[in-house]
């Protein structure tokens, strides 16, 4: 450690002032070089008091930054461009290689001299952007993820070798493209990338994202009959208990290559599937009638609203600038009391500010996650991106009950991450969902707007089956006590 501010400004005007806190390795890397990738942690606080007004290791992640491109203050570009990987240093400096006259309101005053202790990391040459690639820029790039993809399958790392294959598929083509307009001379690495990538979501079962990059194969003409890919679509579709879906690919894939065991492990499993489905429903529905005791003490059908006062609410639904409708849902107070009121708060926004600082409040919400003939995943107001959420009502959080079943589409149940999970987050069913049930509650139902949920069904989605253009809740509240669907 040194007392000794050495003026590392390019002018040496004493803009910017350096003192060594930590030295860098003897053969430590660096300075780096214009237009190089600098990754960083750094603390800056105010040189007057002390004041800290930011830090990345307070959000717990490095701040990343181009050196040398104007991205961050001048100061900051001429202070790493004097360090080396695995120093520690304090920056002083000016107003002038700061944030001038102006500051940054409001936690940083105009004219204000300012101190960051950082610590440099490592730096990169930057990866160009895939627009700024040549196509055989793209191509070495994707050959390059997919080798990285394929040595993490190996050492089973599978949740980040499928982010790997995904991304090789993306660079293997130009933006946009996909189906039949992949181009003959990327198909073979663009179809085997989507494969790879089905397999990864197969054995992390994530059945969904399973069906979706399998889907990206088999949407392609020539693929139509892709073996691995018709297997492994019909593996997911029958572990979300899409049966009929479920045998229509894996009779194709038997089809292609009647001597796989694999396929035909599969078949027989389905078949188990259907068998155990018919007894279910026959348990169900047959001799209903004879079942339904109105005098016993035995329990008939659970029937939601008996009473006709369930509280109904609407969402206002935008894609992008479209106003696509409103939607309104009858919930269940008469059986999930405590889920039934979390959402109806969650709704109207009545109960204020969360935890996290933000509204406890539907309206200008995502619904982040749409998977076609599946559901519709929203209800993320703190990131939205399916990571965040806050109950209105802790106690919503426990499982409340399982009486009501994913019987058909329209249904709203809660999103969770497993057992008593529960926060703000929901999902409305586009289909029967029988995989679901005793996983997650069921709440509400769809009584006006079928329309729209089906329309929200169809819009394009990319990565994460995020879709490509916002599906918003415009507005939300709940509906005057005399609405009659």
């Amino acid at each position: 450690m040194s007392d000794e501010w050495i003026d590392v400004s390019k002018k040496q005007d004493g803009g910017v002032k350096k003192k060594i806190l930590q030295a860098a390795p003897e053969s430590a890397e660096g300075p780096p070089p214009e237009g190089y990738e600098v990754t960083a942690h750094y603390t800056g606080t105010l040189a007057k008091d002390g004041s800290k007004f930011d830090s990345s290791l307070d959000r717990g992640v490095p701040f990343k930054f181009t050196i040398g491109q104007g991205m961050v203050i001048r100061g900051w570009d001429e202070g790493f461009a004097s360090m080396k990987v695995g120093e520690k240093a304090m920056l002083e400096i000016t107003p002038e290689y700061g944030y001038g006259d102006g500051g940054s309101p409001p936690k940083i005053p105009p004219n204000a001299t300012l101190h960051f202790e950082v610590e440099l990391l490592g730096f990169n040459e930057k990866q160009k952007e895939k627009w700024e690639m040549t196509p055989e820029e793209r191509l070495v790039r994707a050959k390059k993820l997919k080798t990285e993809g394929t040595d993490l399958f190996q050492q089973k790392k599978f949740s980040e070798a499928v982010s790997k294959y995904e991304d090789a598929a993306n660079y293997s083509v130009d933006e946009g493209i996909s189906g039949n307009a992949v181009p003959e001379e990327e198909r073979e690495l663009y179809v085997s990338c989507w494969s790879n990538a089905a397999m990864c979501y197969i054995k992390t079962k994530d059945w969904p994202e399973a069906v979706r990059a399998s889907s990206s194969v088999l949407e392609i003409d020539s693929e139509a009959k892709n073996v691995k890919a018709l297997y492994r679509r019909g593996l997911a579709r029958m572990n979300m208990g899409l049966l009929k879906e479920a045998k229509a690919d894996l009779m194709a894939a038997y089809e292609v290559d009647e001597n796989s065991k694999d396929i035909r492990k599969a078949l027989a499993q389905l078949k188990e599937a259907i068998v155990e489905n018919k007894k279910r429903e026959k348990a169900a529905f047959g001799g209903f009638l004879g079942k339904v005791d109105m005098y016993g003490d035995k329990k008939g059908l659970i029937v939601p609203n008996a009473k006709g006062d369930n509280p109904h609410v609407y969402f206002q639904i935008k894609h992008g600038d479209e106003d696509l409708g409103r939607i309104v849902m009858q919930l269940y107070k008469d059986i999930t009391p405590t889920t039934a009121e979390n959402f109806r708060l969650l709704c109207t926004g009545e109960k204020g500010e969360g935890k996290m600082g933000k509204p406890l409040h539907y309206k200008g919400c995502t619904f982040h996650r749409i998977i076609k003939d599946f559901m519709l995943q929203g209800g993320d107001f703190t990131n939205g991106d399916g990571t965040g959420g806050e109950a209105a009502l802790p106690a919503v959080q426990k499982d409340e009950n399982f009486s009501i079943k994913h019987t058909k589409e329209g249904l709203l149940s809660m999103a969770n991450s497993g057992p008593n999970t529960n926060g703000s987050q929901f999902f409305i069913t586009c289909r029967d969902t029988p995989h679901l049930d005793g996983k997650h509650v069921v709440f509400g139902h769809v009584v006006e707007g079928l329309d729209i949920v089906r329309k929200m069904e169809n819009v394009k989605t990319g990565a994460s089956d995020k879709p490509d253009v916002d599906v918003i809740i415009a507005d939300c509240g709940e509906m005057p006590s005399d609405y009659k669907p």
